[in-house]
């Protein structure tokens, strides 16, 4: 096995940034940005709306969730 075949890769180490939802650590380059509030988000924790392919954080999501019930009640 070579030693590239065992690094793991620079994406998923580690990083310097800290997603503010799990407090797991990941690199700027490999997060997002809330579209709503602008929050960085880590790849794990990130919710991407499919109609728009706009991303948005657990908060927010769990916020337009309650409003759209709320909206149809």
């Amino acid at each position: 096995m070579s030693r590239d075949e065992t690094e793991t890769p620079w994406w998923l180490e580690p990083g310097p940034e800290t997603c503010q939802h799990c407090q797991g650590t990941f690199h700027y380059e490999a997060g997002y940005h809330c579209f709503q509030c602008d929050s960085p988000i880590c790849p794990v924790c990130v919710v991407e709306l499919h109609e728009t392919r706009q991303v948005s954080c657990p908060d927010c999501h769990a916020q337009a969730d309650i409003s759209n019930d709320e909206q149809s009640g």
